[in-house]
């Protein structure tokens, strides 16, 4: 962690707590052999990180004292010497990376290479994600191609924990897949941001507005591994741009109940449960899908429409949505407008708009 051999630290940590330490004190409690310790303790006196003092030459106890060198004068300029260091690597890294743009994608002068097949991409994703330090958009997809989600999961939470802001927006048909909404509740504990679409134009991971990763493909088939790795262009840009779009249309994913006055004395209106069901139906699930993602009967979910209907003196599931928009049981968008796109049935597919 210092950068010294590790018996050497544990023996500088040992001196920063017990200062004024001997030789046999030093080996007692180091549980060592006294001549490792004396060979451990000179390196530390050469290195600057212990000091030895002597107090009375003329006492019959005149052996050696000794205690650790302050670490915020001992060791910064250490720390220094390896961030220069650190900062070097990196600049060397950079360096080979445009090397290697241009040397193998000389038609393209290195803006843009062609990843082929699933483990190739695996890697690439990666290594995008490994480099984030700013920003990390993603548009997924409802079916694993190269990454799948156990796998993207701790690297994500690894860019999060770095202090990267990730964002994603799914697609209604992805909501559709069961497990969803328990994948979208751990991303969304975690940190990362995420909102529903009607869809998604393309498979893409963007990364510091710098490098995207794109799939080439939208269908399935032999090639549907294969990926475009992007670098700093206008191109990179656009996908940004086509992002935000999406972005500042999608609707927030209802992850889970939001309060309401309904608990409170003579107040009427839905429950917390029911704002989350409300607001699955309104994003385009069906009955059943909003029962699996939410992990209660179907029963209860066509229970709770009903009153939800009574209540709101409803005729159709249409009324009902123009209703609970109108007093505030949906959640409202970024321009204050509630999403009321209900389906007029339980049974069919969500509506497009």
């Amino acid at each position: 962690m210092l950068g010294i051999p590790p018996e050497q630290e544990r023996l500088y940590v040992t001196l920063v707590a017990h200062p004024d330490s001997s030789l046999a004190e030093l080996t007692g409690s180091a549980d060592a052999v006294q001549d490792a310790v004396a060979a451990q303790l000179s390196e530390l006196i050469a290195s600057g990180l212990v000091v030895a003092e002597v107090r009375d030459l003329a006492s019959a106890d005149s052996a050696p004292r000794f205690r650790a060198a302050s670490p915020s004068v001992a060791l910064t300029p250490m720390l220094l010497h390896r961030r220069t260091m650190l900062d070097r690597t990196e600049a060397a890294v950079l360096a080979l990376a445009e090397q290697h743009r241009h040397a193998t994608s000389p038609a393209a002068g290195g803006v843009v290479e062609v990843v082929h097949g699933a483990g190739a991409t695996r890697h690439r994703f990666t290594q995008l994600l490994g480099g984030a330090r700013q920003e990390i958009l993603v548009f997924p997809t409802e079916v694993a191609v190269a990454v799948d989600q156990e796998s993207a999961d701790p690297m994500v939470e690894d860019a999060l924990r770095r202090g990267v802001a990730v964002r994603t927006v799914i697609s209604r048909h992805h909501l559709q897949a069961d497990g969803t909404m328990a994948a979208a509740r751990q991303s969304s504990d975690a940190g990362v941001q995420v909102r529903v679409a009607e869809d998604v134009p393309v498979r893409m991971l963007v990364c510091d507005r710098a490098t995207a990763l794109m799939s080439l493909s939208q269908e399935a088939g032999c090639n549907e591994a294969d990926s475009l790795v992007i670098h700093g262009t206008a191109l990179v840009q656009a996908l940004a741009v086509l992002f935000e779009q999406y972005w500042r249309r999608a609707h927030r994913l209802p992850l889970e109940a939001e309060p309401s006055d309904a608990g409170e004395p003579g107040a009427v209106g839905p429950t917390a449960e029911d704002r989350l069901i409300l607001s699955l139906l309104a994003l385009g699930l069906s009955d059943r899908k909003i029962a699996a993602q939410l992990d209660i009967s179907l029963r209860t979910v066509e229970r709770r429409l009903r009153s939800l209907m009574e209540l709101a003196d409803a005729q159709s599931r249409f009324q009902l949505g123009l209703y609970a928009a109108r007093h505030g049981w949906l959640p409202a968008d970024e321009n204050g407008a509630a999403d009321v796109t209900v389906p007029a049935s339980g049974g069919g597919p969500p509506p497009r708009r």
